[in-house]
Formats: C-alpha cells, sequence, structure tokens
C-alpha cells in the first residue's frame, strides 16, 4: 500500500466513524482514494484487519526492514524502500533505517523526534486532552515535531487508545490523575510487564499503528522511558547516515 494511503487505513481500522458523515475527519486522504466509497467502509475494515492481523502474526518470521538511499552528494535528499531483508537492502546500496516495511514515520525527521524525546508517552497524553481529531493531530505536529502523515497516525492512535483504554487508565492511576494528566507512576513493574494502561494501548491499538506508521522506537533500535526487553530493540546503527 502506498504511504501515503496508509492514514486513511489507521482511520478505518482504529476510528472508522472519522470517515462517516458527522464525524471530525483529519486532513488527508479518505476512503474514496483507497478504491471504495464511504457506504463500503465496512467491508474495507474487515479487509483491512485480515491483513494487518495476518502481518502482526508473522512478525517474529518477518524480515522486512525501511532503507534510505541518498540521491544526491549533500545528502539532503533521499529515497525510502522496503526491502525483504537487511541484507538484500545492503547489497541495492541502502541504509537500514528501521525494520518492518516503510510507512508514514519512517522518514529521517521523524527519526529525529524519537531520537530527541525518549519518552513520547507523555507529551501524546499531553495532546489526547484535544477534544478533536483535528487538535490532536495539530498538536503532535506543532508540539512534537511530527511530519503530517505521522502525527496523523499517532492522532488515530491516540483517539483509539482513548475509547478503548479509558477505563484500563482510570482503574490504575484514578479519575483525578487522569483528568489531570498526572499520571507519572512507573510504566513497568518490578517484573517489567507494563502497567494495565499502557499494557491496554499495547494490545488494543499497537498492532494497527505499528502496520501503518512502519517505524517504533524498538524497530529504530531505540531505547524509551518504558523499560522493553533487549530481543525487542532492533539493532541499528543510524550512525551511518553521516559516514
Amino acid at each position: 500500500m502506498p504511504i501515503q494511503t496508509f492514514g486513511a487505513a489507521l482511520a478505518l481500522l482504529l476510528w472508522p466513524s472519522a470517515l462517516t458523515a458527522g464525524a471530525d475527519p483529519v486532513e488527508g486522504p479518505g476512503a474514496s482514494e483507497l478504491g471504495v466509497s464511504v457506504q463500503d467502509n465496512d467491508a474495507l475494515i474487515q479487509r483491512l484487519s485480515r491483513t494487518n492481523l495476518l502481518w502482526y502474526s508473522s512478525l517474529d518470521s518477518n524480515a522486512e526492514v525501511c532503507a534510505v538511499q541518498f540521491v544526491d552528494a549533500s545528502r539532503g535528499d533521499y529515497r525510502l524502500r522496503t526491502f525483504p531483508d537487511r541484507e538484500t537492502a545492503i547489497r541495492a546500496g541502502h541504509i537500514v533505517t528501521h525494520r518492518h516495511h516503510c510507512g508514514t514515520c519512517s522518514s529521517l525527521r521523524n527519526l529525529a523526534v524519537y531520537l530527541a524525546k525518549p519518552d513520547l508517552t507523555s507529551p501524546a497524553r499531553t495532546c489526547a486532552r484535544r477534544w478533536t481529531t483535528a487538535g490532536v493531530k495539530a498538536c503532535l505536529m506543532e508540539e512534537v515535531g511530527f511530519e503530517e502523515r505521522c502525527a496523523e497516525t499517532w492522532a488515530y492512535n491516540v483517539l483509539h487508545t482513548r475509547r478503548r483504554c479509558a477505563g484500563a487508565c482510570i482503574r490504575h492511576y484514578g479519575m483525578w490523575a487522569v483528568l489531570a494528566n498526572n499520571m507519572g507512576d512507573a510504566h513497568n513493574d518490578e517484573r517489567g510487564n507494563l502497567n494495565p494502561c499502557l499494557a491496554c494501548d499495547e494490545f488494543a491499538s499497537g498492532p494497527a499503528f505499528q502496520y501503518t506508521a512502519g517505524r517504533t522506537r524498538r524497530t529504530s533500535g531505540l531505547r524509551s522511558a518504558i523499560v522493553r526487553p533487549t530481543a525487542d530493540i532492533y539493532d541499528v546503527d543510524h550512525r551511518r547516515y553521516f559516514e
């Protein structure tokens, strides 16, 4: 699927009402750009859900990578391309930038955001306090620094998590803490398990977000404020862009 249509795909997977009458749609591609009418949303959602499920269930054996090739001597312009594995990308003269296919967050500018902000959970929660899709997206662009398509992907992810995980988060942090955005409890327990709020986000929104965004902290070889097993962090050398 072309990168420019990933945002609409995630909208349908996580927030189908955003592409129907009466909702507050994010600026960007709509259902028609995916080759269907709004009336065909249900069938498209089912097809995308099956595609996402098949992809997510095959991650252990999926060796795809997203790689960069600079097109000028100054290394100011580049192309992104998905390869079946790391070795194929290297043979083609590309630099691997993250595991799995290229998506809406695969650009080097979005990588710079991940590098600069080890904890994106807190700013994402702040942006989630905006009540409209467009408001959340604008906050993620202006306050966090994501490019438009990546911000759009994060926005739908945030709204889906808010809808599906509000109960789990309120039970864990408490109502007033959630309303005040004062959710400073540890992300992990002493065994390394995610707290119930983050675990809900991981399982309810994670698969579709990963499929759409392409780049995540773990697939980019980056650690974060959330403790992850070392085996989950893909080995990427980002210094190679400057060689």
